[in-house]
């Protein structure tokens, strides 16, 4: 009778403590949810604020760029207020080209009714003295420049010297004593890429940004080509694009690591982990307490 009893009570105790033990497991369960759900909330923060901050510096570094562009182009500026000043005639070409050269500069030239007829410097670029309006690759886009008064970029192209360039070309009129403006021809300055954007390149490298420059390949082409990358596949860059002259420019930024940094896959183990052990340890404590009742109990029925 006795061995009855006590069978059918172990029975229940056992059953009682086999349901008690999944209250650990359940624990286990829900913390992992709870830990997940963190995660993923921590990494779409800590995402956001990274692309964030790629957007603020895309807009920053193609500011500068925009800048270092604009250099170039002020040299083409400076050609047409002499042109305009002397009436249509630049004295001493040679000499103010001289004064107005820079390491990113490939030529400056300038183009009476849109003939190449100065270049500097001369040597090594004397092929460069050709008839833009009537040429069949800068035909089109010498005439639009012209028939349209603005400052047109061609390029990027290759250089006979090496590297590669972009040709900056500048309509200039004369107005008459009519009043009516005629077209005088070009001031042109051939810009050596990326040796114009070096400085803002190096800076997008240091702080730790993959990078792309594009430029539309004509004003009435939305078709953009690479300027300028740091040669990797830009995965889900921010952009920015900004005008100058008639030219579309995009700069794209992306982090060199990625937009989920490897440290964050480390932290999340981590927690992972301590969730684990802190369940395991309650586990385990638990277990002993059950099996000690279990020994006390059965003295008892003893």
């Amino acid at each position: 009778m006795w061995k009855k009893i006590r069978s059918a009570q172990e029975r229940k105790n056992t059953f009682r403590i086999k349901k008690e033990l999944w209250i650990p497991v359940f624990v286990l369960i829900i913390g992992l949810i709870v830990l997940v759900k963190i995660g993923v909330c921590a990494d779409s923060s800590q995402r956001d604020l990274i692309r964030s901050r790629a957007e603020l510096n895309a807009v920053t570094y193609a500011d500068h760029m925009k800048a270092d562009i604009v250099r170039g182009i002020d040299i083409t500026n400076t050609f047409e207020q002499i042109v305009i000043s002397k009436n249509g005639k630049i004295s001493m070409f040679s000499k103010v080209a001289e004064n107005m050269m820079a390491d990113y500069i490939q030529s400056i030239q300038i183009a009476p009714d849109g003939v190449v007829a100065e270049i500097y410097p001369e040597a090594g670029n004397e092929t460069g003295k050709i008839d833009l309006i009537h040429d069949k690759e800068r035909g089109k886009i010498s005439c639009y420049a012209r028939d349209n008064d603005v400052i047109t970029m061609q390029g990027p192209f290759s250089l006979k010297q090496g590297g590669m360039g972009i040709a900056v070309r500048n309509p200039v009129y004369l107005e008459q004593k009519n009043g009516e403006r005629t077209f005088w021809g070009f001031t042109i300055v051939i810009i050596r890429v990326p040796d114009i954007f070096a400085d803002s390149i190096k800076s997008l490298s240091d702080f730790g940004y993959e990078y792309k420059l594009s430029k539309n390949i004509a004003p009435w082409d939305e078709t953009y080509k690479e300027v300028y990358g740091s040669g990797v596949e830009m995965i889900d860059p921010v952009t920015y694009t900004f005008e100058l002259g008639d030219s579309q420019w995009m700069l794209e930024v992306m982090p060199k690591n990625g937009w989920n940094r490897n440290e964050k896959i480390y932290i999340m183990g981590l927690r992972f982990i301590n969730c684990f052990a802190f369940n395991w340890i309650c586990f385990c404590s638990y277990v002993t307490a059950q099996n000690t009742e279990i020994g006390k109990y059965s003295i008892g029925i003893k």
